[in-house]
């Protein structure tokens, strides 16, 4: 399995801190399988978080789909590689990096995945309105 032991360096376009520290904590939340409602949480209510053909709309879906995920792989490692803003925009990225999944099984694989985030600010935070992720499927058996 892949393992990443911090974020990249961020692109001197993300000048922003609460940007920056809102993606890391997103990353950290993200591979920890016991922080379903905290990774929950940073989405708005509206926000969507999907994945290849399937789409997530809502906090409730979200959670259920996190859910869902973890319950097929004890243990996932993933963090961008690479983190690009559109032009001057720090709130519209696109990423892309690794990701290592071990399986109950006792196996792991690889893979590469892409995504594109739209962040916006609610009340003074960082939050996700969209995370839309494509990833090799078959890598999660």
């Amino acid at each position: 399995m892949a393992s990443f032991e911090k974020m990249p360096v961020l692109p001197n376009t993300i000048t922003d801190p609460a940007v920056r520290n809102f993606l890391e904590t997103y990353y950290a939340k993200s591979n920890e399988p016991e922080l379903h409602d905290d990774f929950a949480d940073l989405f708005t209510e509206d926000g969507e978080y999907n994945m290849n053909a399937k789409m997530n709309k809502g906090k409730a879906q979200i959670l259920a789909f996190r859910k869902a995920i973890w319950s097929h792989i004890p243990k996932r490692d993933h963090y961008p590689t690479h983190i690009f803003t559109s032009g001057d925009n720090q709130m519209e990225l696109m990423g892309f990096g690794e990701v290592g999944y071990e399986h109950h099984m006792g196996h792991s694989t690889d893979a590469s995945w892409a995504a594109r985030y739209e962040l916006v600010k609610e009340k003074g935070e960082i939050k996700l309105k969209v995370c839309h992720i494509v990833v090799d499927s078959v890598a999660h058996v």
